[in-house]
């Protein structure tokens, strides 16, 4: 009796089980650490915006809510569908209002990190705020954000104009002292 044919089909079927159970297992495994990692992030996060507070109450700012929300109107194609954006703190300085965000990361505490600076833009947007904080965890810094548009041809425009006009009424006077002799 040949054995080759069951030992080869042996083979190949224990690699597809072990196959199968090993993709199982790493699976199962990597879904685990991916919740145990989420949870640790939010609780990182929470103790994070603890910190947070006390560093805003630290520099005078009185908290005025917590985690509250915006709602906005999106139009797609001219339908409405009701959103919202939720910010860390609303707060309050000398009369003004402030939303505050909270940031723990070293990357993404920098405002100008993209999806950073979109968050921000859309509570300025939404809480129409006096200003945006931007709370660094990381270094333990309150940031006060702003944003405009850069006017790049307009300055140059205003300038050359303004240019033109005094050259314009340099020329003038010079002719008119000319024509009346007094150069």
């Amino acid at each position: 009796m040949n054995l080759e044919p069951y030992i080869i089909l042996t083979a190949v079927s224990s690699s597809i089980a072990g196959s199968v159970i090993g993709f199982i297992l790493f699976y199962y495994i990597n879904k685990t650490l991916i919740s145990w990692k989420m949870s640790r992030r939010v609780l990182d996060s929470q103790y994070s915006e603890e910190e947070a507070e006390e560093l805003l109450k630290k520099k005078g700012f009185k908290i005025t809510g917590k985690k509250k929300r915006a709602d906005i109107i999106t139009y797609v194609d001219g339908r409405p569908n009701l959103g919202f954006v939720q910010a860390d703190f609303l707060v309050e300085k000398n009369g003004k209002k402030f939303v505050a965000e909270v940031k723990a990361g070293e990357m993404v505490a920098d405002p100008n990190e993209p999806s950073t600076r979109r968050q921000l833009l859309e509570y300025k947007f939404a809480y129409k705020p006096y200003g945006i904080l931007l709370v660094d965890m990381f270094a333990g810094a309150i940031h006060k954000v702003d944003f405009e548009h850069p006017t790049y041809g307009e300055d140059r425009i205003f300038r050359l104009i303004l240019t033109a006009l005094v050259v314009i009424i340099v020329l003038c006077v010079l002719w008119i002292f000319a024509s009346i002799k007094i150069l």
